[in-house]
């Protein structure tokens, strides 16, 4: 690929980028309907928050524009730097990510006591990550909040507490014959048949939550020291997942909600596809996977959700 393309093709996905930002950051959802038909109204603290923010200072990191630091601190004042009310609830931290990433800026070490005081909370009363991070989303939400905290602090406690959880939930929601992720304990076998399966009688994968996990990754191996001695462990969990999602992609480049019963719900998924176009891109780039195999993955998906993000924004 000539340098020129790459120009261009940069170009573009920055000024997506911005279009979605600035649209997101003005159009922001208040409130979501639950199945039971009761309105939620959202927190700015809440996983909706949560991630659109943390991915924004993840844009700045990327690109060291200043609007997208601006929007973050801007954040900050409405969150006082605070997680969210539920400390074991993983999505009530990743807001905090959001925080750390812009840390270094602010230099303020009473920005950072919200967050110590949670995760510092978590660790000193220990539990198995099953038990906190018993769904798959919470794999993006929390992990790279204790990598993050042990980065900014110089403190190994929060890291080594969060490896050890990290694999206890993946020993309890991957399942081992197809290699992916259950979204949570209700779609695992029990031996049973209890479990909730598709209508065709095929396991349950949900993709938008395999897409959280393989997501996950890149962001907790960013803020993970480089000489950490169970660094490759994640590395091979991705280069592993990375191989079986690409099979699950369809001729459009989009994925379906259900990975084994695609015809189920038809219509394409716009988030998982994206989250999987940035986790193969990061691989991609970072010389994980090959480029041959993997290239034409993201390109394929990459143009589809460019052309969403357009008509929506």
């Amino acid at each position: 690929m000539s340098n020129m393309v790459q120009q261009t093709r940069a170009q573009q996905a920055s000024e997506t980028m911005k279009r979605v930002y600035r649209y997101q950051a003005t159009h922001q959802t208040r409130s979501v309907i639950r199945r039971s038909g009761k309105v939620r109204f959202i927190k700015d603290t809440d996983w909706e928050r949560g991630v659109f923010w943390s991915c924004v200072a993840a844009a700045w990191l990327a690109t060291g524009d200043q609007e997208y630091l601006d929007g973050v601190m801007n954040y900050t004042l409405h969150t006082g730097f605070r997680p969210g009310p539920n400390l074991r609830f993983a999505d009530d931290l990743i807001c905090c990510q959001a925080y750390l990433d812009v840390w270094p800026v602010i230099a303020i070490p009473e920005a950072l006591e919200p967050t110590i005081k949670a995760i510092s909370a978590i660790v000193n009363e220990p539990k198995p990550g099953r038990e906190d991070w018993w769904w798959c989303d919470a794999l993006f939400m929390a992990p790279a909040t204790f990598a993050a905290l042990s980065k900014c602090t110089h403190d190994p406690r929060y890291l080594a507490y969060m490896d050890q959880a990290f694999w206890d939930a993946v020993e309890h929601l991957r399942d081992p014959e197809t290699g992916l992720f259950y979204r949570d304990h209700r779609y695992i076998p029990d031996g049973n048949g209890s479990e909730l399966r598709e209508e065709n009688g095929q396991k349950v994968f949900w993709s938008r939550g395999i897409g959280w996990v393989l997501a996950a990754i890149p962001r907790l191996l960013a803020r993970m020291p480089e000489d950490y001695a169970g660094r490759q462990r994640y590395l091979n969990l991705f280069i592993d997942l990375a191989d079986k999602v690409i099979r699950y992609q369809h001729e459009d480049g989009l994925w379906r909600t259900s990975l084994l019963d695609p015809h189920r719900f038809p219509a394409p998924e716009s988030s998982a596809t994206a989250l999987f176009c940035y986790g193969l891109c990061w691989g991609v780039n970072q010389g994980v996977l090959p480029v041959e195999i993997y290239l034409p993955v993201v390109e394929k998906a990459w143009m589809l959700c460019r052309a969403v993000f357009t008509i929506m924004v």
